[in-house]
């Protein structure tokens, strides 16, 4: 039996976690696509203040710009529609957040904390 839970929602979007996967539902068309995959579940999922895009981390980090054509997401596949950091082998976010410059700050679970330009 599989468990969806809603984790954020924004006016237009909603974000769900189903297992490993994280759903992105368009509220205008209940359009629902996948945004992310994790290895152990997702931990913490923002979407930006002007819903620009969606950070989701657990495993790694994931950033999933909110615009068409909401490509679902695929381990295997490069595109514009995501950006990924940590996702290969075993490295765990501690936290997230966004500064007021649109950086992210990821603090990792050894300690490291980076900073990364998302617009």
């Amino acid at each position: 039996m599989s468990y969806i839970a809603k984790i954020t929602e924004s006016t237009h979007y909603e974000v769900y976690k189903e297992y490993e996967a994280v759903l992105l539902k368009i509220k205008s068309s209940e359009r629902i696509v996948i945004i992310g995959d994790f290895y152990g579940d997702v931990e913490k999922v923002i979407i930006s203040p002007k819903e620009e895009y969606c950070i989701m981390a657990g495993c790694g980090v994931i950033v999933y710009y909110l615009k068409e054509p909401f490509a679902p997401y695929d381990y295997k596949k490069k595109t514009r529609q995501w950006k990924e950091w940590y996702r290969t082998g075993d490295i765990w976010t501690e936290s997230v957040m966004l500064d007021s410059n649109d950086h992210l700050v990821v603090k990792m679970e050894n300690g490291d904390i980076s900073k990364i330009k998302l617009i």
